[in-house]
């Protein structure tokens, strides 16, 4: 494949805020554009990044042990107070590969394309996938779902509360969490149904109570519900398909029978692409 230059696979226009937006249209912002992340730019020049991630987080560190606990000034904060500062960027005339291995090694799902300090585009998972399943008919040989699945799966079960599936995600550095009964697969739950499941808990101490009473619900209030899912002997690609189509970033690994022996993610498919292509 000729051409792997980012220039060619980066997204544009790019959704922009400012140090002065504020936290809860940055969040708004995410939820509506469909995006995890967001450069923050102060005349024409990059000066930081917001993730969804890093706003969950922020969520997090409200959380008391046995309480919910919201800074009263929460709403009056800007981007500028809980911005990542130097981001990591790449040029255009990179290639592919080597932005999945940076965005891979630092865990981190876009690069903003600088040129002359503006940001010029942004390279997402989604368009690293859009590279995987064109470039992927350059290989000699097929590769298998369950040849760069991960085996060891984080779970919980149906009656786990929000709250605790809250910090999983944190403390375990994951997205999503397969919901099981037994051996079998029931749901999933992503940062994104625990993101949305309260969207007024940000706002104001008045709804501390409701927001406790929510997040004390049990994921199978929020989860998804059939699963999407792929087989351990289809070939990655259609893995990646697959998550394009459904706007999805994690596949439950079934084997013949139905039964899950393992989880394929985006990262998964980030290691094989710099393991082939790079």
């Amino acid at each position: 494949m000729e051409n792997r230059l980012i220039k060619a696979w980066m997204s544009t226009p790019v959704v922009t805020v400012s140090p002065e937006t504020k936290l809860t249209d940055a969040r708004e912002l995410t939820a509506e554009k469909q995006i995890r992340v967001l450069p923050v730019v102060e005349n024409d020049k990059l000066v930081g990044i917001i993730t969804k991630r890093g706003l969950l987080r922020l969520d997090l560190s409200m959380l008391g042990e046995d309480s919910w606990q919201i800074h009263s000034n929460f709403e009056e904060k800007k981007v500028g107070d809980s911005m990542t500062l130097k981001p990591l960027t790449i040029l255009p005339d990179s290639t592919v590969p080597k932005a999945a291995r940076v965005m891979l090694e630092n865990k981190i799902t876009a690069l903003p394309i600088v040129e002359n300090g503006k940001v010029t585009g942004i390279l997402t998972n989604s368009d690293v996938l859009r590279f995987l399943i064109t470039a992927y008919g350059e290989l000699k040989k097929p590769i298998l779902v369950k040849n760069c699945m991960t085996d060891e799966v984080v779970t919980v079960e149906r009656n786990t509360s929000l709250l605790e599936a809250h910090r999983l995600m944190g403390t375990k550095r994951i997205r999503s969490l397969p919901v099981v009964e037994g051996e079998k697969l029931i749901g999933l739950v992503t940062r994104t149904d625990l993101m949305s499941s309260d969207p007024s808990r940000l706002e104001s101490r008045n709804n501390q109570e409701l927001s406790l009473k929510i997040l004390t619900q049990d994921v199978e209030k929020v989860m998804t519900s059939p699963v999407h899912t792929i087989k351990q002997d289809e070939e990655v690609v259609h893995a990646a398909k697959m998550m394009m189509e459904n706007k999805i970033h994690v596949l439950p690994v079934v084997d013949e029978a139905g039964k899950m022996v393992g989880i394929i993610t985006e990262s998964d498919l980030f290691l094989m692409i710099i393991q082939k292509f790079f």
